[in-house]
């Protein structure tokens, strides 16, 4: 089982893979990024929901700890390679996040309509009358329900991430040497101390 939480490592792959001067962690993290934007583009909303799945086909399909989807699921499975555990979305930032490190370190402008396409679908799912709302399940059509519920890193990072990927180059966008910034986990930018 993975956490949508989780999509937040395709950004952590790449940034410590350019810091570090590994082309390999930069590509897995891409491919971890790509992943993600996978949850996104199979749902109903076009938003990721919390929890998915998948069966490793490189392990035992008969081990425990490798089952296959519920049947309720297996037409969802075979088209989007996962399924479903809990389609809650309560305004998470990781897949966006992701998105902006990948924008960063590539320079390919499809990241940055990834992240206009989350942020239009997020906008068209979960709002409601003067803010937003987690949502039930993103696998519904207009996301089943909504929650009593917005989220402080609705602000601090998903309505941030989306800006910055979109902004111009400045002293406050990562970079991959000489920052003059560091992001925090909530996205605030943290001047880097001279050496």
């Amino acid at each position: 089982m993975y956490l949508a939480v989780g999509c937040f490592a395709g950004g952590n792959f790449i940034l410590g893979g350019l810091v570090l001067k590994e082309p390999k962690y930069v590509d897995f993290g891409i491919d971890l990024t790509a992943g993600c934007h996978e949850t996104y583009i199979q749902t109903a909303t076009k938003i990721g929901p919390e929890l998915f799945q998948w069966q490793d086909s490189k392990a035992s399909l008969k081990a425990p700890n490798n089952p296959g989807p519920p049947s309720a699921q297996s037409a969802f499975y075979q088209k989007a390679g996962f399924w479903v555990n809990n389609g809650q979305y309560v305004l998470r930032p990781e897949v966006i996040e992701s998105y902006y490190y990948a924008y960063r370190a590539t320079g390919d402008k499809k990241y940055q309509e990834w992240a206009w396409d989350a942020f239009l679908a997020v906008n068209k799912t979960c709002a409601i009358g003067s803010g937003y709302s987690a949502v039930a399940d993103v696998t519904a059509p207009y996301g089943g329900a909504f929650y009593d519920n917005q989220e402080s890193f609705w602000f601090a990072e998903v309505l941030k991430y989306s800006y910055l990927i979109q902004a111009e180059d400045s002293d406050f966008q990562v970079k991959f040497s000489d920052n003059k910034f560091v992001f925090n986990t909530e996205a605030h930018p943290l001047r880097v101390v001279a050496k």
